[in-house]
């Protein structure tokens, strides 16, 4: 049963909350449930009117637009740097930041690459890198083509064309090593002349998280 319509002030809280909330995009079809609206043309208004009152009052965390009609509450670019001075910790796992990495570097590149190098695990990285609006995933006949998002760049602080994201994932790489598959597990099956051919993309295999 869908919600009865919250008033503006109250659905405004309750996008806030969920936002807050969340560490992966949350899309229109989550808000409107919380809220009974069902206007995306309103709710998109009331989301943007979110952020305009945390930019215009400077806070913190601000609220990104993503493709597919979702949104994103982060830290501001420009904290990121003294945040990372206090917080080591990290929401991916070095697997999935390997991942994220190596297609950072190469993109954009077919999701079957991928996977020849990252081995069958990269299916389930980039399902979650997906989900979380760092990779976007183009649908190209049979091949899954992956490039890094829009907010990947400003979170990277290379707000602008793919060859700088290159270029500063470049620099990275020249310090910690080439975001190969050497942190995979021991027998981990991989896509080569001498392993067992995983699934094309399009046929993503059901693993577990």
């Amino acid at each position: 049963m869908r919600r009865e319509r919250l008033g503006e002030s109250e659905a405004k809280l309750v996008i806030e909350s969920i936002l807050f909330a969340s560490n992966r995009p949350v899309d229109l079809r989550t808000l409107s449930r919380a809220t009974g609206w069902r206007s995306k043309r309103e709710l998109v208004r009331l989301v943007l009117e979110l952020k305009r009152e945390y930019d215009e009052q400077g806070r913190a965390f601000t609220v990104s637009e993503l493709p597919g009609e979702r949104f994103l509450m982060h830290l501001r670019n420009e904290l990121l740097p003294i945040v990372r001075r206090y917080h080591r910790g990290s929401l991916l796992s070095p697997g999935t930041l390997r991942t994220l990495s190596f297609i950072a570097y190469h993109q954009p590149i077919e999701m079957s690459a991928v996977a020849a190098v990252r081995g069958s695990r990269a299916y389930v990285h980039v399902r979650e890198l997906e989900e979380l609006g760092l990779v976007e995933v183009e649908q190209k006949g049979r091949s899954k083509v992956l490039r890094t998002s829009q907010l990947f760049a400003m979170l990277l602080g290379v707000e602008g064309s793919t060859a700088k994201v290159k270029r500063v994932i470049s620099s990275l790489i020249g310090r910690v090593g080439p975001p190969n598959s050497d942190d995979a597990p021991t027998g981990e099956p991989r896509d080569g002349p001498n392993s067992t051919p995983q699934p094309d993309a399009s046929e993503e295999p059901k693993t577990d998280r």
